[in-house]
């Protein structure tokens, strides 16, 4: 099946990622300093909004709680952003296909993939949505 496929499939199927990041709001982002340029990535049902990244800050929604994240020791640069995230405990890394769904003037949608590491490593479809 293609990436998009998948993705879009992805979009309708329940997801064990709905449970470990939960969708987050602009105040969610804006608390941990993660607006402006930048990127958010969406997936699980209603491809809600579950990581939003700018410059070097981050943020996720995990267990009702909102927190920081840091460019992983090894990130590689992402658009505006960077490509692997850490909070210590947890690594997240996005795996940007770069193939566009949507675009407009100032953002464009690819189909990215999302690897969650903590006790083991999960994988999940969405896209990774960047610009101002």
């Amino acid at each position: 099946m293609s990436d998009v496929a998948d993705a879009r499939r992805s979009e309708t199927a329940p997801s064990a990622l709905s449970f470990l990041l939960e969708e987050m709001s602009f105040k969610d982002a804006e608390q941990v300093g993660a607006i402006g340029t930048g990127c958010t990535w969406r997936g699980g049902p209603g491809m809600a909004q579950r990581m939003s990244i700018a410059d070097d800050r981050g943020g996720i929604r995990r267990n009702g709680e909102v927190a920081a994240l840091r460019p992983a020791a090894d990130a590689r640069p992402l658009f505006f952003t960077y490509d692997r995230w850490t909070d210590g405990a947890t690594t997240i890394r996005i795996r940007d296909t770069g193939k566009v769904v949507r675009q407009g003037r100032e953002f464009s949608e690819t189909v990215a993939w999302l690897d969650f590491e903590d006790v083991r490593t999960r994988s999940f479809a969405g896209r990774l949505n960047c610009g101002s």
